[in-house]
């Protein structure tokens, strides 16, 4: 404290201010990007895991699994769900629409009790999840759109008839919409269908394989319970399978999505760290007859060279710090920033259109960030885990004490004898 209390050549603080600006730039950015994209893809995650996947898939080449043995797996500690499903791709129609391509899932007339979170993840807006009537049919949002149906009309499906598989012929069967979802994921809203598992076997005849999904209190504890199902379930006509399995490429994709995005934002702090450094580098030079001087009354380099890196550490903590508020603060509100920044654009827009350029009236068209016309959501939704926010500070600080390093290894070059020989 001392030495940074002395009086300098160069009063300036530019060089710091820009150090710790650099910083807060690039932490600010990096946690309100990664609390963004974590925002998106974890939505879809979780649709995807919740919806279609599950955490874990049973299947089955039989009917289904004794009940003995699904009320054994159902005791499994970690287990919060299981629900048996069939699935079968088919045709749909309105009454005044085109067919749409749509997946038929049969579940059970009680699947909101035994999967809670199913019914939660669907969003139902309108009507409810009932299947409990014969005939029912839950569909997506965008699907009942396109089909020009709500609660309470009839759909029609495609279900194919005949007393043996040569002469199988398609039939419409008639389905009353008793609920409408919407997941928040383009394509479950578009082509997903709930009907009853008994209505299953009308759309395809036959025997079809029984599907047991799984659902976890902790995903990521999977094997440890694919290996207790396994010892439950000892026939080989059996297939298990993890949701890291059944999603691999998608999940890998977001995954490597997210990555290169920390990269290329993480450059940020090269640059910073590339300021620090020649800040530094300036000050020890500045400083060379103070330096010589301590040497002279015998302070060891490594002891200079501490002041110099702990200046360093001290710009990258105020910076990470200053950056982690503000990182946080957009990511908890980008909603509200996003509202903010179209009413300054339309604001100014119409300003323009109104007392300067009457013209731009006719053509202007109220401008939006993300437009539900063009983007498949509402809001912009936003996720901040506590340990990548960690991360990306102890990231700054690491390059901004790494800097400091380098630029003070030159306090060990300055002998006293020639800086002092002429004072």
């Amino acid at each position: 404290m001392r030495y940074f209390r002395a009086k300098r050549k160069s009063k300036g603080l530019a060089p710091s201010i820009l150090s710790v600006t650099g910083i807060v730039v690039g932490v600010m950015t990096l946690i309100s990007v990664i609390s963004v994209m974590n925002g998106f893809q974890l939505g879809f995650i979780e649709d995807i895991l919740e919806i279609s996947s599950y955490h874990v898939r049973i299947e089955t080449k039989s009917v289904s699994l004794p009940p003995p043995i699904i009320r054994e797996i159902e005791k499994i500690k970690g287990i919060r769900a299981l629900l048996p499903f069939k699935e079968a791709q088919s045709m749909i129609r309105g009454y005044f629409s085109e067919l749409e391509v749509s997946l038929i899932r049969g579940v059970p007339h009680n699947a909101g009790d035994l999967d809670p979170s199913l019914r939660e993840q669907l969003n139902i807006i309108d009507g409810e999840f009932d299947l409990n009537t014969p005939g029912s049919i839950v569909i997506g949002s965008e699907l009942a759109h396109r089909l020009g149906t709500g609660v309470g009309d009839p759909v029609f499906l495609i279900g194919m008839a005949g007393p043996s598989f040569a002469t199988l012929q398609p039939q419409e069967l008639e389905f009353l919409v008793t609920g409408i979802f919407q997941s928040g994921y383009y394509e479950f809203d578009r082509r997903m269908c709930f009907i009853p598992l008994r209505e299953t076997e009308k759309i395809i005849p036959g025997e079809r394989n029984t599907i047991y999904g799984v659902k976890l209190e902790d995903r990521f504890n999977d094997l440890p319970i694919i290996e207790r199902i396994k010892s439950l379930v000892k026939e080989n006509h059996i297939k298990i399978v993890s949701w890291r399995e059944y999603n691999a490429s998608f999940f890998g994709a977001l995954r490597m999505e997210k990555l290169i995005m920390m990269i290329l934002l993480a450059l940020i702090f090269l640059v910073v760290a590339g300021n620090i450094y020649h800040s530094l580098n300036r000050a020890v030079y500045e400083r060379k007859e103070e330096i010589g001087l301590l040497k002279s009354v015998g302070a060891s380099p490594a002891s200079i060279q501490t002041i110099f890196v702990l200046e360093g550490m001290l710009i990258g903590f105020i910076g990470g710090l200053i950056g982690v508020v503000f990182g946080l603060a957009i990511s908890q509100n980008i909603d509200g920033i996003f509202s903010l920044l179209e009413l300054i654009i339309n604001g100014l827009v119409y300003f323009a259109a109104r007392f300067i350029a009457p013209f731009l009236g006719e053509i202007f068209e109220e401008f939006a960030v993300f437009s539900p016309s063009y983007y498949y959501l509402t809001s912009v939704p936003s996720r901040t885990l506590f340990p990548e926010v960690l991360s990306v500070f102890l990231f700054a600080l690491f390059s901004s004490i790494s800097a400091a390093f380098i630029a003070s290894r030159k306090v060990a070059e300055i002998k006293p004898f020639e800086v002092l020989r002429y004072e």
